[in-house]
């Protein structure tokens, strides 16, 4: 199943997000669809019963941070000459998908986000602190999130990778109930594949250098001692001047979840976090 979704949705998260409302695990998904692809989209959708409702409006992608995932974009017209994407709210009841898209106009975020099924503290979270110059909220989350180490459950930095449990910006990355949701999507993941459900933990399983402008870093195979962080080697979503300094070592001396060192550089401010998920 999850193969051929992939061949409809392309990215691995959109298709596990079908999968979730497929298998009643989510009442309702939003993903993006290329327009050249909706007449696609909808021919599967149809096909499989599921009820579907189109965004009035498309979205060109502004900055991407990797081919999978783009946190800025701009609302234009359905009718603009530009190439862009409709959302699409997909569910099994034909009035959560139409609900979902008039919340979505309306920028009513918190009840979009009940339909779609995230916790309520999430949802409080996310009105409260997006908006279109703000509208990637994982330093955020960070900043209301106690210490520098979590449960992989809730590690959306690997999103720019393609991969991630979640759909939502937990409130906290100490989020029971965001925990919860994706402990049930792992099972779901695990009973189509297991294959791909150990790739997924493997990867959320890293330790993360992550930044506003000089790109997200996964430093993989970590481990932890003290207050060091060892790793073998490091996926990126830009080739900066940090990741360079980040993949010529193998070790950085965290101070506090937005400050640390690499080679004896001091790395710092509110523009860049550390976390160690596991």
């Amino acid at each position: 199943m999850i193969s051929k979704l992939q061949q409809i949705f392309h990215s691995i998260t959109k298709s596990l997000e079908i999968l979730y409302v497929i298998e009643n695990t989510k009442p309702c998904a939003r993903i993006l669809v290329p327009e050249e692809e909706l007449g696609k989209v909808a021919n599967f959708l149809n096909e499989n019963k599921l009820n579907y409702s189109v965004s009035d409006f498309k979205v060109l992608k502004q900055t991407l941070q990797s081919d999978f995932y783009s946190d800025k974009s701009v609302k234009v017209s359905k009718n603009d000459p530009r190439k862009g994407y409709f959302f699409a709210y997909i569910s099994k009841n034909k009035d959560f998908a139409e609900k979902a898209k008039i919340a979505e106009e309306k920028n009513n975020h918190f009840e979009l986000g009940s339909i779609l099924g995230y916790p309520k503290c999430c949802c409080d979270f996310f009105e409260k602190n997006f908006d279109e110059n703000n509208t990637d909220l994982t330093l955020k989350t960070l900043k209301y999130s106690t210490g520098f180490e979590f449960s992989f459950y809730t590690n959306i930095a690997a999103r720019h990778f393609d991969v991630a449990l979640l759909s939502h910006f937990p409130h906290s990355f100490n989020c029971e109930e965001s925990i919860k949701i994706a402990k049930n999507h792992l099972k779901i993941l695990e009973k189509h594949s297991r294959q791909l459900a150990v790739m997924f933990s493997g990867i959320l399983k890293s330790a993360v250098i992550y930044t506003m402008e000089e790109g997200i870093f996964l430093l993989r195979n970590y481990e932890k001692n003290g207050n060091e962080i060892l790793y073998s080697n490091v996926l990126n979503t830009a080739k900066s001047k940090l990741y360079f300094l980040l993949n010529s070592n193998n070790k950085l001396q965290i101070i506090d979840k937005n400050n640390f060192f690499v080679n004896g550089i001091k790395i710092q401010g509110g523009s860049f976090g550390v976390m160690a998920f596991s």
